[in-house]
């Protein structure tokens, strides 16, 4: 994309780059931003001259206190400060520990699942009243988010335990077909035919037309069901899928080792989208294993950068 972009720009026009360079990098070897802050920032390029100007803003308006020194530890690599904050005194972050077969008790999870019923109480209620604008605000309250899609720490096994809590405190919920009041949705496939992006979030609300599929969009989008084709119920989802988006609070699944997407950018995005609380459920040495392992960049920009 950016490689069609530069040649489409007019010569004498100015180009800006906005972005977090920690977080992962968008799709394939799409990592423009964090090349190009490395080569300015990192040696041996930071001795030189830099070929672009770079502004790296350092206050924080989404998230503060716990929540932005467990960030900026995850960001610095540093396991120890990151350990402290999770296991710290304030309330805002949090760490379940699984055991080392990967287990947690259930009471552990009191936390998750009063925020997950919660947010979803609150959901159901707005649209099941026909409050679009309320069933979509009460989608941003709460969000589980996984490493893996699949697995016993993915988001298709967490958003199945997610529904069963919902259903024991919902009268009638996930009842009444495919398309039940209440049923949030994540869009799997850009559709432009209607107006749908990967990713995005959407819940089914009632309309004076029946039963309708909203997405926040200003004013919302509202679609009927039979519109949808790439679509799948959202209880919980990965952290690829969650980039750009903010929840109120998160909930951070992470998978037992091995496994190669623990990695510092995955869990620095995990906890950047919260506002006002972390949860990180996690083996101990999945976290240190996070942090102290970078995603593998390949674009090969960051070196030719100088080449000129």
């Amino acid at each position: 994309m950016m490689a069609r972009l530069l040649p489409a720009v007019r010569s004498d026009a100015r180009l800006v780059l906005v972005g977090d360079p920690e977080q992962l990098a968008p799709v394939e070897a799409g990592a423009v931003l964090a090349d190009i802050a490395a080569a300015v920032e990192e040696p041996p390029f930071a001795t030189v001259p830099p070929p672009l100007p770079l502004v790296r803003l350092r206050h924080t308006w989404r998230y503060e206190g716990a929540i932005e020194q467990l960030a900026q530890a995850i960001r610095d690599g540093d396991v120890e400060a990151a350990m402290a904050v999770l296991h710290g005194p304030d309330p805002a972050v949090r760490m379940v520990v699984l055991d080392d077969a990967g287990h947690v008790a259930a009471p552990q999870l009191a936390r998750t699942r009063g925020a997950a019923v919660d947010a979803g109480v609150r959901a159901v209620a707005a649209a099941r009243d026909g409050d679009i604008d309320g069933a979509l605000a009460a989608l941003s309250c709460h969000r589980v988010l996984c490493a893996h899609r699949t697995g016993p720490y993915g988001a298709a096994a967490w958003g199945r335990q997610i529904g069963q809590w919902l259903g024991q405190a919902i009268p009638g919920y996930g009842t009444g077909g495919e398309w039940y009041v209440g049923r949030p949705l994540l869009v799997t496939r850009n559709d432009p035919d209607i107006g749908v992006s990967n990713g995005d979030a959407g819940i089914i609300v009632n309309t004076l037309q029946g039963p309708r599929a909203a997405f926040s969009t200003i004013p919302p989008l509202l679609l009927a069901p039979a519109q949808l084709e790439d679509v799948s119920t959202l209880h919980a989802m990965t952290v690829h899928k969650a980039q750009g988006s903010q929840f109120e609070a998160v909930t951070i699944v992470l998978p037992m080792l091995p496994s190669p997407l623990l990695t510092r950018e995955l869990l620095y995005t995990a906890v950047t989208r919260a506002s006002e609380q972390v949860t990180l459920i996690a083996h101990p040495d999945a976290v240190r294993q996070a942090i102290t392992s970078r995603a593998l960049r390949a674009s090969g920009l960051r070196s030719r950068l100088y080449e000129a």
